[in-house]
């Protein structure tokens, strides 16, 4: 059935003028099950790209030029006679096109898992490399299986635009974007938006993680479910971050020291107030990209990911090329991180390390600039959002320019937004930096709210 269904779909592309503008652009050779039929069908696209309309003239000439022998073998269309008698229309080549492609990712899956059987059946096969592989080629095969989104008139992406402010006005704005709970900082950048990925850079110690951990929680309080994965910090650690930023416990009585009975009951009420929070959190040290996008995409189809962190974005694994610099794995990894955004429609964001350049600007108290990321070149062309962790008190200030007290006082430089405002927010955070609150707190909260 596969291959009837392939000859009538070229015999439709030879015969209707309008076959070809039904989504021909989703198909390559390769995808038909018959290769002589994958070979026509390269014709007809290398002529039809040329600005020729495909007839069977034109198709055997392209054909005899291409590959004389396989046009011999073939007696050039010939084969094909008894089925172009009955294709007069072209109605029914979106539907052929769609089965193709169909039947080819099934083709495709079968030989893949074949593949991955016959490596497990090796007596000395590791099961970690065998479920690598797999992830891999399972990111690879989705990547291929994805068809470019068609060119669209400017009316239409006109009426969508103004349908994205109609929902904005009525309340609705969070279908879109997500904001982060630090109120100043969602001002400046308006919270985190769909498709695009934001890099937030600091400082080791200048507390990124701690920051983007109460954002994501923030998110997740908001009822749209975040997909942590650290690379650098266990599961266990960041528990502890959790639950004494919202009991208030000093950290070291979750490491050092053991917690009394007042703090184990303020522990497991703080457990109680977590349960059925749409937060996922995998901690997997040295995680390749192809892992995280594979876990990212179950979530996603489960309607478990609206929100992706990534802690941090050097920690990154994975293979390298040979003689592959760390400039372009990190850059490569970049790429793969916008791409993901699109492809699942969700924001992202990734923690980056700072260089140690941003140490020896002492005229400026240590305030980023963009180039103290590492390996900031493609970061700063692709991200959408840069923003750097900046805390005041570590640099010796202690005062802002209107006398202000910087006691407990962060800032999130935010020096690139491709599609909005750049500047300055503020936070606060308590002395473990286990508790992050907005800048002005209109009402106190207890710990166990935040």
């Amino acid at each position: 059935m596969a291959i009837e269904i392939e000859k009538v779909l070229i015999c439709s592309l030879l015969v209707s003028g309008k076959a070809m503008d039904t989504g021909v652009a989703e198909l390559r050779p390769e995808m038909f099950e018959n290769p002589d039929l994958g070979f026509v069908f390269q014709c007809i696209r290398e002529v039809y790209n040329r600005g020729i309309q495909p007839d069977f003239m034109m198709i055997e000439l392209e054909m005899r030029k291409t590959d004389e022998e396989r046009f011999t073998r073939l007696n050039g269309l010939s084969f094909l006679l008894d089925y172009v008698r009955n294709i007069r229309y072209e109605a029914n080549t979106e539907t052929y096109i769609a089965e193709i492609r169909r039947r080819f990712q099934l083709r495709a899956l079968k030989s893949l898992f074949e593949q991955m059987s016959l490596k497990a059946a090796d007596a000395s096969a590791q099961p970690e490399q065998i479920t690598d592989a797999l992830e891999q080629q399972l990111a690879r095969f989705y990547e291929q299986s994805l068809t470019d989104e068609p060119l669209k008139p400017l009316e239409e992406l006109a009426v969508e635009a103004v349908e994205w402010q109609r929902l904005r006005r009525s309340g609705d704005g969070r279908v879109i974007q997500i904001a982060s709970g630090l109120e100043e900082f969602d001002y400046v950048t308006g919270g985190f938006h769909k498709g695009e990925l934001t890099i937030l850079g600091g400082r080791p110690s200048d507390g990124k993680t701690a920051v983007a951990l109460q954002m994501a929680l923030n998110i997740a309080r908001q009822g749209h479910p975040v997909c942590f994965f650290s690379l650098e910090m266990s599961s266990l650690q960041i528990l502890n971050r959790v639950l004494t930023g919202m009991t208030g416990i000093n950290p070291d009585c979750l490491r050092v020291e053991l917690p009394t009975d007042r703090e184990m009951a303020e522990l497991e009420r703080a457990v109680g107030l977590l349960k059925g929070l749409p937060f996922y959190l995998d901690y997997t040290a040295g995680s390749s990209l192809d892992a995280i996008r594979t876990k990212a995409m179950m979530q996603r189809r489960k309607g478990k990911c609206a929100m992706i962190v990534i802690d941090y974005l050097h920690l990154l694994g994975g293979a390298v090329g040979k003689g592959e610099t760390t400039e372009q794995v990190v850059s490569r990894h970049v790429q793969g991180l916008k791409r993901l955004a699109l492809q699942l429609d969700c924001p992202i964001l990734a923690l980056s390390q700072m260089n140690r350049a941003c140490e020896t600007r002492t005229e400026r108290g240590g305030i980023p600039i963009m180039s103290d990321l590492r390996d900031s070149g493609t970061i700063e062309q692709i991200a959408d959002c840069v923003t750097f962790v900046h805390r005041p008190e570590r640099h010796g200030i202690l005062e802002d320019e209107k006398g202000n007290s910087l006691k407990g006082v962060g800032r999130l430089y935010v020096l690139k937004n491709r599609n909005g405002a750049t500047g300055l927010a503020r936070f606060r955070y308590n002395e473990s930096f286990t508790i992050i609150t907005n800048y002005r707190q209109k009402d106190r909260q207890t710990r166990l709210d935040l």
